[in-house]
């Protein structure tokens, strides 16, 4: 009896083993694949979060950017405005001193006139007083004969006429006297006014340089930046390889006329500060560089390198304010990053004429010029014209 209760217990024992070891791994494996699942889901989920962190992040770079670009190019503009305005202040102020100065010689001859009228009046008033009236008398009462004293009188009446002229030659001359000082009065008022008007746009051209200086701060350290978010640089890169691709196709319609022959002119006054070929980048790697950086103070004057045709002047993204060229012979020049030009579209240019100046608009930390020389519409070495 007490071994059939043990051998019952006993295989009661070993089924108890058999289903726990037969049902537990199963269990742990399939929590094992959920638990694995749920990771690998939360892993994609973080992921996916970083990457939209990521463009957000690429997002608002750029348009930090754009904004403080923008910035740049609304406070040059009214720089440009007040350059103007300065210019033509101080082309006033420049008239009105020769307006002073030919007003002044022409109160010394009207002066001048007045006094020899006035000495010849004087000195016949003088005679006539130390004659008294015999003078007249005998001119009258000793002619011979009565055609001798028709002929006295009417030249006793020419002589007075002549007087009468001559005083009223002085009054107008006087007159015209007075108005020449009246009107350098008002010339004088005019030139003060214009001069306080010229120092007003003065410290208004200082107080807008200093807030492009402010905002060419803020570009500068947004771009500096970058390098902490290659992304964003490898975005602006790409636009700029785009807008390179831009300016090759505009070139790739213009064939006429001949290439030029001679020595192209150095296009500011500046050493490189980055050459032509691959170069490195921020982003990583090297990125091909299709032209000469040149280092020159922001507002120096660009020249063009040859006589030629302006095909494009205006804003173009990376490359900021620019200007392209086109010479014959499928030969152009590009110059980039201006502050602003003297051209406009269509215009024919000479070898040497200013055509613009040096900034820092477009995707760039310092004032340079970036020039390049393009044959059908391909970028070249620039060395190789010089």
């Amino acid at each position: 009896m007490n071994f059939k209760k043990t051998l019952f217990k006993t295989i009661i024992f070993i089924v108890l083993l058999i289903f726990l070891f037969s049902a537990s791994p199963l269990n742990l494996f399939g929590d094992t694949i959920e638990n694995e699942l749920n990771s690998i889901k939360k892993e994609k989920e973080e992921t996916q979060k970083k990457l939209e962190d990521a463009k957000k992040e690429e997002e608002q770079y750029i348009s930090q950017v754009s904004i403080v670009e923008e910035n740049m190019l609304s406070a040059l503009e009214v720089l440009s405005g007040l350059k103007d305005k300065l210019e033509q202040t101080r082309l006033k102020i420049t008239d009105l001193s020769l307006a002073i100065t030919a007003k002044e010689k022409e109160i010394i001859v009207v002066e001048e006139e007045i006094n020899q009228r006035s000495v010849f009046l004087n000195k016949r008033a003088a005679e006539m007083y130390k004659r008294g009236n015999r003078s007249i008398l005998d001119v009258i009462f000793k002619a011979e004969g009565f055609v001798d004293f028709f002929t006295r009188l009417k030249m006793l009446a020419s002589i007075l006429k002549k007087d009468a002229e001559i005083i009223k030659e002085i009054m107008e001359r006087k007159k015209v006297l007075l108005e020449t000082k009246n009107n350098i009065l008002k010339l004088r008022d005019d030139q003060t006014k214009q001069k306080t008007d010229l120092d007003g746009l003065i410290k208004n051209e200082e107080m807008k340089k200093a807030e492009l200086d402010a905002i060419y701060k803020q570009k500068k350290e947004l771009l500096t930046s970058a390098t902490a978010n290659k992304q964003a640089l490898i975005t602006m890169e790409n636009q700029l390889a785009k807008k390179e691709q831009e300016i090759n196709n505009t070139l790739q319609s213009y064939s006429y006329g001949s290439a030029p022959s001679g020595r192209l002119l150095w296009p500011v006054l500046g050493k490189i500060s980055s050459g032509f070929g691959y170069r490195r980048i921020s982003s990583g790697g090297s990125k091909f560089h299709s032209g000469v950086d040149i280092y020159a103070p922001s507002g120096s004057p660009v020249y063009a390198a040859e006589i030629g045709q302006v095909i494009k002047a205006g804003y173009d993204g990376g490359y900021g304010y620019c200007i392209l060229i086109y010479h014959g012979g499928n030969f152009a020049t590009f110059y980039a990053h201006l502050s602003g030009f003297t051209i406009s579209n269509g215009q024919f240019v000479q070898k040497g004429q200013v055509i613009g100046y040096v900034g820092t608009t477009g995707f760039t930390t310092g004032p340079h010029l970036h020039f390049e020389v393009r044959i059908k519409g391909a970028p070249t070495n620039p060395l190789s014209y010089f």
